[in-house]
């Protein structure tokens, strides 16, 4: 069974147990032990992270801002990751009627915080910004929108 598919199953029954409106940190922090726990018995050689379209990888993230478009967000947002030496490894941000988009996929491999200390990080530079930012692990991310 593929990673993504073995995240997809653990995610959707998680959900299925707490229900859709589960805060999704509970439910991603369920589903990382989860996987890190039955991973290694099911098969493909151990937790490592793959490098495929449709699987996503445990050391990237998915950061989305939202907002009122100013200037200074994706300088602020860069600095977030600067600071926890992230790299931007792809970026796509709009500008519609003054409403501020962004997504950005950041290779979290040489960080020194774990992705949930991230997201903090992410949360208190959104309030100082102005702007909501959301983050999650790429195959969290991934497997959790095909639900």
């Amino acid at each position: 069974m593929a990673n993504e598919e073995l995240i997809y199953r653990i995610t959707r029954a998680v959900y299925a147990r707490l229900g859709a409106e589960a805060d999704e940190r509970t439910v991603e922090a369920l589903v990382t032990d989860i996987y890190r726990a039955v991973e290694p018995v099911v098969g493909e050689g151990g937790a490592q992270p793959r490098e495929s379209a449709g699987e996503g990888r445990a050391d990237r993230l998915i950061v989305s801002v939202f907002g009122v478009d100013h200037p200074g967000i994706v300088a602020g947002v860069s600095q977030i990751l600067a600071e926890a030496r992230c790299s931007i490894t792809d970026i796509n941000q709009t500008v519609v009627s003054g409403k501020f988009a962004m997504v950005i996929v950041a290779d979290i491999s040489r960080a020194q915080e774990s992705a949930a200390a991230l997201k903090d990080r992410f949360r208190e530079g959104g309030e100082r910004l102005g702007v909501r930012i959301y983050a999650q692990r790429e195959d969290l991310f991934n497997a959790m929108h095909r639900i």
